[in-house]
């Protein structure tokens, strides 16, 4: 089975919820999430946002990147400009999210939407 990982600085917002939304959206791959330096707790606010729309988050924490597999078949960053040297990766997919900060609880909200039409989009366009 293929593996997706979403990687970004904290994994305690935007690339956790990505593993989230990606589970929730098919079977046929497995999905992980990853920090560089990763939060000790979710973001709060993201959990809630989640649990508005219904979708839990219990059981999720931020993982490390030496957490994750060295192998994957695609890396997807959030644009939070880093690298990932411990990652070996076929194909490199970044999610470009660095302009949205999530200062406000409405700019999460808009954080999780679109990550949300982000994630439907790369299971359609790796399901091909």
């Amino acid at each position: 089975m293929k593996i997706v990982a979403f990687v970004c600085v904290k994994n305690s917002f935007k690339s956790i919820i990505s593993e989230k939304f990606a589970k929730e959206f098919s079977n046929d791959f497995i999905f992980v999430s990853g920090g560089s330096n990763p939060a000790k707790d979710l973001n709060l606010e993201g959990k809630e946002i989640m649990r508005s729309m219904g979708y839990s988050m219990k059981g999720y924490r931020p993982h490390s990147l030496e957490e994750l597999p060295q192998k994957v078949d695609y890396l997807v960053t959030m644009g939070c400009g880093i690298e990932c040297p411990l990652m070996e990766a076929k194909k490199i997919i970044n999610f470009e999210m660095d302009n949205y900060k999530g200062e406000t609880y409405e700019e999460k909200i808009e954080i999780v939407k679109i990550l949300k039409e982000k994630v439907e989009k790369l299971i359609s366009d790796i399901s091909r």
